[in-house]
């Protein structure tokens, strides 16, 4: 009788994942960041914290049912080097070299059923971020009695949320295009001076475009 029960529940599950659709898309664009606002108690003592634009490249691995829900798994490496300036809309003053690594798993959303060519979604879900500074340590740097970068890396724990739109061009294929908000805490690669506040959390703003397979 056990063994009854525990060949139903398998093959429950295969027939569960045969019903399902794969795809594996690869993906690319552009990554920029919603900057922080570092004070102290001496007004001179204030600037703008965040990151230089940059690019993003990665994978998504989509499973997706035969109704309106589904799940993907993104992973996305992007390039954006650290910065302070003194006001806004001021050049960057101070800069060290970083980049990232998002791992994260969304729930979609879609618009409507899988079988539609064009299917708009809304994403959300957890992840995990990698912040990686390898810039040049000096013992002097513009701005470094505010903030002083770091060569740190530190996992930062992540929520996702955007959306986007996919659209079937064969019967195998598809293109995407995505947009997405990161938001996690401040790294330990932004080090405040003393006296000097840095608080709040980090926006990721990424957009991107990919094509992909379908199984």
């Amino acid at each position: 009788m056990r063994l009854s029960v525990w060949t139903a529940a398998l093959l429950g599950a295969g027939a569960l994942c045969a019903q399902d659709r794969w795809e594996i898309s690869a993906v690319g664009g552009g990554t920029f960041y919603r900057d922080l606002n570092a004070s102290g108690t001496n007004p001179a003592r204030a600037a703008n914290v965040g990151f230089f634009d940059g690019a993003a490249a990665g994978v998504v691995v989509s499973q997706t049912g035969r109704q309106r829900w589904g799940g993907e798994f993104h992973y996305l490496f992007q390039t954006n080097n650290m910065r302070l300036r003194t006001g806004q809309g001021a050049t960057g003053a101070a800069d060290f070299a970083a980049q990232s690594h998002a791992f994260h798993y969304d729930v979609l959303l879609y618009a409507n059923r899988r079988d539609a060519r064009v299917r708009p979604f809304v994403a959300f879900g957890p992840g995990l971020k990698v912040y990686e500074a390898n810039g040049q340590e000096r013992g002097f740097r513009p701005l470094d009695n505010i903030v002083i970068f770091s060569r740190e890396s530190e996992v930062k724990f992540m929520l996702s949320a955007g959306g986007g739109v996919k659209l079937r061009v064969h019967k195998h294929a598809l293109v995407r295009l995505d947009f997405r908000d990161y938001v996690t805490g401040i790294p330990k690669n932004f080090t405040s001076f003393p006296g000097v506040r840095l608080s709040g959390q980090f926006h990721n703003f990424v957009t991107s475009g990919g094509i992909g397979i379908m199984f």
